[in-house]
């Protein structure tokens, strides 16, 4: 039998040649904004990275909601980019569950 494991996604965002202004995610299916520790989930914001003109940002999956293949939303503000907090930029990242 399987036990459910935390997992890690990530949003890589390029072009960039400054931090992002603002990093959230959303739960799949319109299940709402995650908040950074709150029931388990952990937002890494990331770094920028002057070399790669990149910024990546992580979400850790808490054990209980890692069961099923999901789409979770990163959500970014870039004003460098005209991505404020009324149009943000919104990117499905999947989170896929392997089995034995």
């Amino acid at each position: 039998m399987l036990t459910n494991t935390a997992a890690t996604i990530s949003c890589v965002v390029t072009g960039l040649t400054k931090k992002l202004d603002a990093v959230t995610w959303e739960k799949p299916s319109s299940g709402g904004d995650i908040t950074h520790s709150t029931d388990s989930y952990q937002i890494d914001d990331g770094t920028y990275d002057a070399d790669t003109n990149s910024q990546t940002t992580i979400l850790t999956i808490p054990a209980g909601e890692n069961t099923a293949d999901a789409v979770y939303t990163c959500v970014i503000q870039s004003d460098e980019h005209r991505k404020t907090s009324e149009s943000p930029e919104k990117t499905g990242v999947n989170s896929n569950i392997f089995s034995e």
